[in-house]
C-alpha cells in the first residue's frame, strides 16, 4: 500500500504537466507514442545517476562522489558547484535530448515542428517522475503531510524545470531540423540555454537550503519564482512560433 501510494503521488506532477502541454498540440499524438517517450524518459534516470557519479568522481578521484555533495565536505567551492549544479544539468539535458533525437524523430507520428518540443517535454516529465519517486521513497510512511508537501514543491519546481528545459531544447532542435546548415549550431544553442537554466535553478535551490534567516530564504524563493515564470513565458512563445512554421515530414 505504501509503495502504491508513493508511486501514484510521484507520477502525479508529471501527469498534470503532461496533460497541460499535450493540449498545445492541435494534432494530438497517439497515446502509444506518448507512453513510449515517457517510459524512455523514466529509463534515463538510472543512467543519468551513473554518469553524474562518474563525472563527480573525476572531480576528486580519491573520494566518494557522494561526499562531494555533502555540505560538510571540505572541497573547493568550484568543485561543489560543478557537482551539485552543472554536472546534473549537463548530463540530464543531454540524455533527454539524445533519446528523442535517436529514437523518435524518424517515427511516422513526427510530422510537425511542435512535435519536437512535445517529445522533449514528455521525455523530461518521464525523467522527473523517477526523481520524484526516489525522493518520496526516502520519506517514512505514513508521513502523508511531508509527502504531499514534498511533491507540491516538486510540482512547482523540479518537475516544471525538467519540462521547461526540455521544451527549450525541443524548440532549437526543431529550428535545426528546419535549417540543416545551422543544425549543429541550433542544437548546441538549445542545450546550452537549457543547461544554464537548469544549473541556475539547482544553484538557487542549494543556496536557499544554506540560508539561515527567513528574509534570505524569501529573497531566493522570489528569484526562483521569477526564473520559472519568465522561462514558462519563453517556452510558450516558442510553442507559438513553431506553430507558425511549416510542417516537418522527416529528419534526414
Amino acid at each position: 500500500m505504501q509503495y502504491l501510494f508513493y508511486i501514484l503521488l510521484g507520477l502525479l506532477p508529471s501527469l498534470v504537466w503532461l496533460s497541460f502541454y499535450l493540449k498545445k498540440d492541435k494534432h494530438p499524438e497517439s497515446n502509444s507514442i506518448v507512453l513510449r517517450i515517457f517510459i524512455w524518459g523514466m529509463l534515463l534516470a538510472p543512467l543519468a545517476i551513473i554518469f553524474e557519479l562518474i563525472l563527480i568522481w573525476l572531480l576528486n578521484p580519491n573520494s566518494n562522489p557522494l561526499d562531494l555533495l555533502s555540505q560538510t565536505y571540505q572541497a573547493s567551492f568550484i568543485k561543489i558547484i560543478l557537482a551539485a549544479t552543472l554536472i546534473p544539468a549537463l548530463v540530464e539535458e543531454y540524455l533527454k535530448y539524445s533519446i528523442v533525437w535517436h529514437r523518435f524523430l524518424k517515427k511516422p507520428e513526427f510530422d510537425e515542428p511542435v512535435d519536437t518540443m512535445l517529445y522533449c517535454i514528455i521525455a523530461g516529465l518521464g525523467f522527473a517522475s523517477v526523481e520524484n519517486l526516489l525522493i518520496l521513497f526516502k520519506i517514512p510512511f505514513p508521513d502523508i503531510g511531508k509527502a504531499f508537501t514534498t511533491i507540491g514543491f516538486r510540482f512547482l519546481g523540479a518537475t516544471l524545470v525538467h519540462a521547461l528545459a526540455s521544451g527549450i531544447v525541443g524548440y532549437w532542435l526543431a529550428q535545426g531540423l528546419l535549417n540543416i546548415k545551422k543544425r549543429k549550431r541550433f542544437i548546441l544553442t538549445g542545450l546550452t540555454i537549457a543547461i544554464i537554466f537548469h544549473s541556475c535553478y539547482n544553484y538557487l535551490v542549494i543556496t536557499i537550503l544554506n540560508q539561515r534567516t527567513y528574509n534570505e530564504k524569501l529573497f531566493f524563493v522570489s528569484v526562483i519564482t521569477v526564473l520559472l515564470i519568465s522561462t514558462t513565458f519563453l517556452v510558450s512563445y516558442y510553442f507559438k512560433k513553431l506553430k507558425q512554421q511549416q510542417s516537418i515530414c522527416k529528419t534526414n
